[in-house]
């Protein structure tokens, strides 16, 4: 008999070795030599069988010696089916302790394979968890800005109403689409817009928000059960968790060398052998670790659609501030230019009218003179008459139209002409007059409709800056005791001592209409 070693494991198991010589040679001296003895016995009792004898119910000292030797021969054949029998059951428990230690082996490399799989997909899923509260922070910290953005919006709109309401109230010959109520306009406008934008931004903000943290949640979960199982499978291998959740001795089942997971080299990270696809084990594996990056892509696309909201929100703020800024200046401008315009179109129409009741006053006093002289050349006239009426009682000789008829006649004519002239010029300058009466009233209407427009205008800048509704609003106050351009109303309302209030600043004399004569 020889003796066939078990076939050895791969994957760099361990093999089953052979017995060793000295043991192999003497069982087999032993199975030969019973042998001999058996067929010895067995050609003895065959030549007695020829010789007549009989081993049956034999009383002779040979039957007896044939029994015992037929005793022998099947003890021998018990031993010899022993033998063979303990040679199949080492070579058995050999084998067995062979595959056992190769599914041993197997076994510890799956679980390190798995092991480092699922300690991979747990610091991954850390790292993108921790990516995403970031980016969650971040968009919460955007949200703010925004929020606070359209909150900031309430105080320019309210601005802006106020001013367009005051200015519904202008005069009717001042309510004029100019450049500052298009600046109004525009700026009411882009207020409404920028509101509108940052409406819409905060919604899509919020509902980034809300998926970032539904994919943080899945993340949790995911690594919650990653944990969990990798603990399991850790207590599954570690020498020292498994004697505190498995107090009974099991061997090395664990692992051949006791060696950790974490300390076994060469192990490949989320990978799975080369026959994933014959085994559903395998494809178990693969789908879990597909699952586990899909979720971790899905989040990764998530917080990229998160940070490039962010950046459209942070771009958005920039340019609305831009927008409103540049709008809110120029009304601001438009409003100081229609403010030093009306202003000065008033200084004008005090000079024109300072002017105008200078003129009124001259030709009244020249109408005077006019009216008196015409009154004064009706003596001559009557004087001329009467001479005339005293020269025709002359006789008839002496009625002759001599040299002093000639003058009279020139005087009367003279006098005449000039009386005519005089009551027209009267008519002209009583008409001048009127005209002028006439320009005087719509002067002083127009330059009471011009103060209300300031007061209304100077109203407009002071909703935002007190200061500018009694003073100059980007330059001083013409025809107020200072220089063009010299101060602004913020800075004289620096200069005006504690105790002077506004209403006590000298204003500028108006001329109405009721004192006109």
């Amino acid at each position: 008999l020889k003796a066939t070693p078990p076939s050895g494991r791969a994957g760099g198991a361990r093999t089953s070795r052979p017995p060793p010589p000295r043991q192999s040679a003497r069982l087999l001296v032993v199975v030969g030599s019973r042998r001999g003895r058996l067929g010895r016995r067995r050609r003895w009792a065959g030549e007695m069988s020829r010789t007549g004898y009989s081993l049956g119910n034999a009383s002779l000292p040979e039957e007896w010696h044939g029994a015992v030797f037929d005793t022998l021969s099947q003890a021998d054949s018990s031993h010899l089916k022993a033998s063979q029998d303990i040679y199949g059951g080492v070579s058995a428990v050999r084998s067995t302790n062979a595959e056992y230690g190769r599914q041993r082996d197997t076994v510890h490399q799956h679980f390190v394979q798995k092991l480092a799989n699922t300690h991979e997909l747990v610091s991954e899923l850390s790292s993108k968890i921790h990516s995403v509260k970031k980016c969650a922070q971040h968009c919460e910290w955007s949200l703010k800005q925004l929020q606070s953005a359209s909150q900031a919006l309430a105080t320019p709109i309210s601005i802006c109403q106020k001013r367009l309401q005051l200015r519904s109230k202008l005069p009717r010959r001042e309510q004029v689409q100019d450049a500052f109520q298009e600046a109004l306009h525009r700026e009411d406008q882009e207020l409404e817009a920028a509101k509108a934008r940052y409406t819409t931004a905060v919604i899509a903000t919020k509902r980034t928000i809300q998926d970032l943290r539904m994919r943080q949640q899945d993340l949790e979960d995911d690594l919650r059960d990653k944990q969990h199982g990798l603990k399991l499978d850790n207590t599954c291998v570690d020498k020292k968790v498994l004697k505190d959740a498995f107090p009974s001795n099991l061997d090395k089942c664990y692992n051949r060398t006791g060696t950790a997971w974490g300390t076994v080299a060469g192990v490949p990270r989320m990978k799975t052998p080369s026959v994933v696809g014959t085994s559903p084990g395998f494809q178990q594996e693969q789908m879990r670790q597909s699952a586990t990056r899909s979720n971790i892509e899905k989040a990764t696309r998530t917080e990229e659609a998160a940070q490039s909201r962010a950046a459209e929100s942070t771009m958005l703020l920039e340019t609305t501030s831009r927008i409103l800024k540049e709008a809110h200046r120029q009304t601001q401008v438009e409003m100081a230019n229609k403010v030093e315009h009306t202003e000065v179109l008033r200084q004008e129409l005090l000079k024109q009218q300072r002017a105008t009741l200078s003129k009124i006053s001259a030709l009244q006093k020249y109408l005077g003179l006019t009216d008196e002289k015409l009154q004064a050349i009706e003596k001559p006239l009557t004087a001329n008459a009467l001479r005339d009426r005293i020269r025709s009682a002359k006789v008839r000789r002496e009625a002759i139209s001599d040299h002093v008829s000639e003058a009279l006649h020139d005087q009367q004519r003279a006098l005449q002409g000039k009386k005519l002239e005089l009551q027209s010029q009267t008519a002209v300058m009583k008409q001048t007059l009127d005209e002028l009466l006439c320009m005087a009233r719509q002067l002083a209407e127009d330059i009471e409709e011009k103060d209300q427009a300031l007061t209304i205008d100077r109203a407009c800048a002071g909703v935002k800056n007190p200061a500018h509704s009694t003073l100059g609003y980007g330059f001083a106050r013409i025809g107020g005791g200072q220089r063009h351009l010299s101060d602004t109303g913020s800075s004289k309302m620096r200069q005006t001592p504690t105790g002077l209030r506004a209403s006590s600043l000298p204003e500028t004399p108006r001329i109405m209409s009721s004192r006109l004569p």
